[in-house]
C-alpha cells in the first residue's frame, strides 16, 4: 500500500510538472499566432476585465477546495455541500458582474467591456460546477487525469480561438477562448471523475470547512485583487493599446520569472515537507532549490534583456515593439520573484501558514502603495513599481526564512550569487560583440554553461541528485 502511494506521489509530481511545462509551451504558441492577427487594443479589452474574473472565481472557491482536500475523509455530505454552495454563489456572482457591466464600461470609457463581462462571466460559473470533481482527482492522486483534461480543453478552445481571430472576431476571439476552455473542462472533469452530488446541504459541514478555509479565502482575495490592480490602474489612466502591451510583455516575462520556478518549486516542496523537523536539512534543501532555479532562470533573463527587441520583432509583429522597454523592466523584477516561493514554502512546511497570511497584508499594501506612486511616472515608472514590490516580497519571505527556518539571509545570497555571476560573464561577451540574436543565444547558452563546468558549480550535483529523487522509484 505504502509502496503504491509512494509511486502514486511520484507519478502525480511529474504529470503536474508536465502538465504545467507543456501548458506553458502550449498557451505561449497560441499567443505567438494570436499577436500575429490582433492588436493590442484588442488583448487589452479583455486584460482589463481580469481583476473581476480572478476575484470572483476566488471568494466562489473560498478555500473550500484546499479544505476539501485537507480532511481526511470527507463525506459524501461534504462534497455534496460545497458543491451546492459553489454553484449557488457563482450565480450570484455572474448576476453582480451582469449588472454591474454597464457601469465598468462607463468607468473605463470602453462601451465593449458591458457585453464582454456579460459573456466572460459564464466562464465563473463554468468553473464552479468542477471544483469539486477537480478535488476527488487530487484526492486519488489522478493527476495524470487532471493533465490529460487540462491539455485537451486547452487545445479545443486554442483551436476556436485561431480560427476566430483569423476571421476577423478580434477581440472576441479571446472571450471565447476563455470561455469555451472553461467550460469543455468542466465537461470533461464530469465525464471522468464519474461522481455526481446528493440532493442535500449541511450548515454544519459547511461552517467545518469553513473554519479551515476563511484564512485561504480572505488571502486569496487580498492576492488577487492587488495582483490584477495593476491592469485596472493602466486601463483607466493610461489606453487600451497600452494595457494590451503591458499584457503582452507580462505573458513573456512570465514563461521565466513565474512558470520555471512555480514548476520547480513544486518538484523541490515534498523534499521541504520531509525534512520539516530536521531544519539542517530543510536548510540545505532551500540552498540547494535557490541553486537550482538561480542557474536556469538568471541566465535566461539576462539573455531575454539583451535579445529583446529582435525577439519580440521576430516573434511578434512591429506593432508589438513597444511593449520592450515593460519587459526589459519586468525582466528585472524576475530575479526577484523566481526565488520567493523557495523560501514561501519552506517556511509554510514548517506549519507557520497563519504567519505567511499575516505579513501577506503588508505585501500586497505595499504593491497597491507603489502602484499609486509610480502611475504619475508613466507606463515605465508604474512597471519599475511593481519590480520594487516584487523585491520587497522576496525580502519578506527571505527574513521570515532566516526566523522560522533558520536560512540566514548571507547563506542564501551566497548561494544565489555564483549563478548571477556565471550569467553576467557570457553577457558582456554577446553584449559588447555585434551578432545575429540568435547567433548571440546560442553562444550565450554555449559559454554559460562552459563557465557553470569549469567552475565547477555546486548546482550540477543539485540537479543530479533532484532527477535521482524523483526518477528512483525503489
Amino acid at each position: 500500500m505504502a509502496k503504491s502511494l509512494g509511486r502514486k506521489a511520484i507519478s502525480g509530481t511529474l504529470w503536474t510538472t508536465a502538465d504545467r511545462f507543456v501548458s506553458m509551451g502550449l498557451q505561449f504558441a497560441v499567443n505567438l499566432v494570436l499577436a500575429w492577427v490582433l492588436v493590442p487594443e484588442d488583448y487589452g479589452v479583455v486584460a482589463v476585465l481580469a481583476i473581476f474574473i480572478a476575484v470572483s472565481n476566488t471568494l466562489i472557491d473560498g478555500g473550500f477546495a484546499s479544505a476539501l482536500i485537507q480532511q481526511k475523509n470527507p463525506t459524501t455530505v461534504d462534497y455534496s455541500t460545497i458543491f451546492f454552495w459553489n454553484f449557488g454563489f457563482s450565480l450570484f456572482c455572474y448576476l453582480t458582474l451582469f449588472s454591474i457591466s454597464p457601469l465598468v464600461a462607463r468607468f473605463f470609457d470602453m462601451p465593449a467591456l458591458e457585453s464582454v463581462l456579460r459573456v466572460m462571466g459564464i466562464s465563473v460559473v463554468a468553473s464552479a460546477l468542477g471544483q469539486v470533481q477537480i478535488v476527488r482527482l487530487k484526492k486519488n492522486l489522478e493527476f495524470g487525469t487532471i493533465a490529460v483534461v487540462n491539455l485537451s480543453s486547452y487545445i479545443f478552445s486554442a483551436a476556436i480561438g485561431v480560427y476566430m481571430a483569423y476571421n476577423g472576431f478580434t477581440y472576441w476571439s479571446l472571450v471565447a477562448m476563455t470561455v469555451v476552455n472553461q467550460v469543455t473542462m468542466t465537461l470533461l472533469y464530469w465525464l471522468v471523475a464519474k461522481w455526481r452530488p446528493s440532493l442535500v446541504f449541511s450548515f454544519e459541514s459547511f461552517k467545518r470547512l469553513f473554519s479551515y478555509a476563511g484564512y485561504l479565502l480572505a488571502a486569496g482575495f487580498l492576492q488577487e485583487a492587488c495582483k490584477h490592480l495593476q491592469g485596472v490602474i493602466i486601463g483607466k489612466r493610461f489606453s487600451e493599446a497600452q494595457l494590451g502591451l503591458y499584457s503582452q510583455a507580462s505573458k513573456l516575462d512570465q514563461v521565466t520569472s513565474y512558470s520555471v520556478p512555480q514548476a520547480l518549486v513544486q518538484v523541490l516542496f515534498p523534499l521541504f515537507s520531509d525534512f520539516q523537523d530536521d531544519r539542517a536539512r530543510l536548510q540545505e534543501m532551500m540552498e540547494m532549490g535557490i541553486r537550482v532555479i538561480s542557474a536556469i532562470v538568471f541566465p535566461m533573463l539576462i539573455l531575454l534583456i539583451i535579445v529583446a527587441d529582435p525577439l519580440v520583432l521576430a516573434l511578434y509583429h512591429e506593432q508589438w515593439l513597444p511593449c520592450v522597454p515593460y519587459f526589459r523592466i519586468l525582466c528585472v523584477g524576475g530575479v526577484f520573484v523566481c526565488l520567493q516561493n523557495v523560501n514561501f514554502y519552506a517556511v509554510a512546511a514548517c506549519g507557520y501558514s497563519k504567519t505567511l497570511f499575516h505579513w501577506s497584508f503588508y505585501k500586497w499594501g505595499m504593491l497597491v502603495a507603489l502602484l499609486l506612486v509610480g502611475m504619475f511616472f508613466g507606463m515605465e515608472g508604474l512597471m519599475w513599481s511593481i519590480v520594487l514590490s516584487n523585491m520587497n516580497i522576496y525580502v519578506v519571505n527571505a527574513v521570515l526564512a532566516r526566523k522560522y527556518v533558520g536560512f540566514s539571509l548571507t547563506r542564501q545570497f551566497r548561494s544565489l550569487l555564483p549563478p548571477l555571476l556565471a550569467g553576467c560573464v557570457p553577457a558582456a561577451l554577446v553584449y559588447f560583440i555585434e551578432m545575429d540574436w540568435l547567433l548571440a543565444a546560442v553562444v550565450y547558452v554555449a559559454v554559460y554553461i562552459a563557465v557553470v563546468f569549469a567552475a565547477r558549480m555546486k548546482v550540477i550535483a543539485d540537479m543530479k541528485f533532484i532527477l535521482d529523487k524523483f526518477l528512483n522509484k525503489k
